[in-house]
């Protein structure tokens, strides 16, 4: 028999189902040039919510928990400093704040997992994932569907992110729900076959089109190579019967060949418009593939070094970091590099990437543990990988969450008592 789970455990898991519902409505919104806060209301809604739930319950007296608090208390004090010593304007210090909303988000998501294991067995935690994740192809699929919906790049054909509103945020988020899903269809073909794996079927097969959809280099090619291991697996790995294996030899020739004959046309009229794109970048960069790889980010990082170390409060800034509505307003297209480590360092300064890389550096170890090894640790270092390259990780509010409910599968295996 299943235990029944807390009622702030069965909230939280509304919470996390709603909130690609939310992101949906917000982008809607926007596109008709409506400015309502739908979705900040949400995230503080949530961060209250996990706050008063965290402090409700008795803090175990763990590692996990010193790092933890740590960081929160670390990264506050930072902020409080910033308004200080930066004498930040009060619509500043707001805009910040809701920065370190989104930034504490998935820390805060992973520790109530941890405080609450026991009330969330895995079974639940693989569903919550399952259902996260179809709710994000109907959000996406409907609309493309329906005709209507925006383009991932603005001002040309290339990619659809439907009303989502962050397309790397969105990109991310598919990349983790591909691995996920991937990795469980490995699991039930070598295990027993029935509805629960024709329906992780269908998130797979839909999470491929997904990122062909989205259209973004990273996940394209991401979904390529997983869509490539799958295969292998199924037909060379072991603990698979000679009858699955045949099945598996079966449909990749089947899939091969139909990509042969009709599947690459549809796939480049998916990718046609960022296929473009990039020639025309490649031609505007002359040739430049650093510039054309990294988007012009290589451009923004030098352009944002020279303005944080010629800053006028460089003494407290390069600890305490420079915020990130002052380089906004200061720095403009600048103030942002879209690499989180570079954006940690000029936002928050060595303090804050010293607090970044405590957290990270414990949940890899932690992650990497034998008895925890999951297909979560593997996800946790791709989105690592993913956040240095490609940004839009820890300081946005959809791809934070989908960061704090990775961490979560991967402290929810570890025994009551431990830690």
């Amino acid at each position: 028999m299943k235990k029944r789970m807390s009622n702030s455990v069965i909230f939280f898991m509304c919470l996390v189902l709603i909130f690609p519902i939310v992101d949906i409505a917000n982008g809607f919104l926007l596109t008709m040039g409506l400015m309502l806060p739908v979705g900040v209301l949400y995230r503080l809604f949530f961060f209250v919510f996990l706050i008063f739930s965290i402090l409700s319950k008795p803090i175990p007296k763990s590692s996990y928990t010193l790092v933890t608090f740590v960081f929160v208390v670390g990264n506050s004090l930072i902020f409080l400093f910033q308004s200080i010593f930066l004498e930040n304007m009060v619509g500043w210090i707001i805009d910040d704040f809701g920065v370190f909303v989104k930034y504490f988000l998935g820390v805060l998501i992973s520790y109530f997992v941890y405080q609450q294991r026991s009330d969330f067995p895995k079974f639940y935690y693989e569903k919550l994932f399952h259902a996260l994740n179809f709710l994000f192809i109907l959000g996406l699929l409907v609309p493309y569907f329906l005709g209507v919906g925006t383009q991932t790049y603005e001002a040309s054909n290339a990619g659809y992110k439907g009303y989502f509103f962050a397309q790397n945020d969105l990109s991310c988020a598919f990349i983790i729900f591909i691995s996920f899903t991937g990795y469980h269809l490995i699991q039930k073909i070598k295990n027993k076959w029935d509805f629960s794996a024709a329906f992780i079927l269908f998130l797979f097969a839909s999470d491929i089109y997904c990122l062909l959809l989205i259209g973004m280099k990273t996940g394209v090619v991401y979904g390529l190579v997983i869509i490539l291991y799958v295969m292998f697996t199924l037909m060379f790995g072991k603990n698979i019967s000679i009858l699955k294996r045949i099945i598996a030899w079966g449909s990749s020739v089947f899939f091969i060949s139909w990509m042969t004959l009709h599947g690459i046309n549809k796939i480049l009229q998916l990718v046609e418009g960022t296929y473009n794109r990039m020639v025309y970048f490649y031609y505007l960069y002359d040739g430049n593939l650093v510039k054309l790889l990294t988007s012009s980010r290589s451009d923004f990082l030098e352009g944002g070094m020279n303005f944080f170390l010629h800053d006028t409060h460089l003494i407290f800034t390069l600890f305490g970091g420079q915020g990130f509505a002052y380089r906004q307003e200061n720095f403009g297209r600048l103030g942002l590099i879209e690499m989180d480590f570079f954006d940690i360092f000029f936002g928050i300064g060595f303090g804050g990437v010293i607090l970044f890389l405590i957290f990270i550096g414990y949940f890899i170890k932690l992650a990497f543990r034998k008895e925890l090894m999951s297909v979560y640790s593997v996800i946790l270092v791709v989105v690592l990988l993913y956040s240095f390259f490609a940004g839009h990780v820890f300081f946005s509010a959809l791809s934070s969450t989908m960061f704090g409910l990775v961490c979560g599968g991967i402290v929810s295996q570890l025994k009551i008592n431990s830690m």
